[in-house]
């Protein structure tokens, strides 16, 4: 009986890894990631946890340093082969959202540009300064640099992946969905211009409270507002100009630069 030629053999063998490795990965679960405790945040609390120290703040492997930065866990390493393009249809997927940019720890974003920064501790992110909504879990804001007034890195959590958001901006502060409302749906937010923040606005609420577009969103504004919010980065006090974001369900919806 004639033997199997040896481009062959190599071929069913490559076939028969393949079949077994996607099975191995078809058992794997991701793993949970847990969500911020629901705990009040006092003035001044958690500050001596949440700011670097001097030695994290030096030049050489400190506060700014990536080197420390354990590797992400959603991040797909390149793979050639079948597996390599299941995972790169995968990343595509993830890759749809206007955070879909990740960055290593300590990287500079120029102003209105977000990105997702993975695997690093909530205490490394800075100061905790806001939380939305104030009493429950939910989205937090973090300063990195307390005390200045210059333009630096400021951190938001609270979102499904575990990863905290990355955006540049001298004052953040949160907004809830009803004063959006207010704003936009009175006789003076009428004349002013609609952008992207507030047409993907209307899609959530549509879907949530069920009403049409330009129509406030009535009895069901509490449940809207429980992971709605508004976030107003600006690049210095008392500038005109900002970025706004709608976070939703544990994601960012929308960015655009006002």
């Amino acid at each position: 009986m004639p033997r199997p030629h040896p481009a062959r053999r190599a071929r069913a063998h490559l076939i028969l890894s393949c079949l077994a490795a996607l099975a191995l990965a078809a058992c794997a679960s991701p793993d949970e990631v847990p969500r911020l405790s629901d705990v009040e945040l006092a003035d001044g609390a958690g500050q001596s946890a949440a700011l670097p120290s001097e030695a994290e703040l030096s030049d050489e492997g400190g506060f700014l340093d990536s080197r420390e930065t354990p590797a992400p866990r959603a991040q797909v390493q390149p793979q050639g082969g079948l597996l390599g393009w299941l995972g790169g249809q995968a990343a595509a997927v993830k890759a749809a959202g206007p955070d879909a940019r990740q960055v290593p720890f300590g990287t500079p974003l120029p102003q209105g540009e977000i990105a997702r920064v993975c695997g690093v501790p909530e205490r490394r992110l800075g100061l905790p300064v806001a939380r939305y909504p104030e009493n429950r879990r939910g989205y937090v804001l973090y300063d990195s640099r307390p005390g200045t007034s210059a333009p630096r890195a400021l951190y938001l959590t609270g979102f499904d992946d575990g990863c905290a958001r990355q955006v540049t901006g001298a004052l953040a502060l949160f907004g809830d969905p009803e004063l959006h409302e207010q704003l936009r749906y009175g006789l003076a937010g009428r004349t002013l211009p609609r952008g992207r923040v507030d047409g993907a606005y209307e899609t959530v609420k549509a879907e949530v409270c069920g009403v049409a577009a330009g129509r406030p969103c009535g009895r069901a504004m509490s449940r809207l507002a429980r992971d709605t919010a508004f976030v107003s980065v600006y690049p210095s006090f008392g500038s005109a100009s900002y970025v706004n974001l709608l976070l939703h369900d544990g994601q960012v919806i929308a960015i655009e630069q006002h």
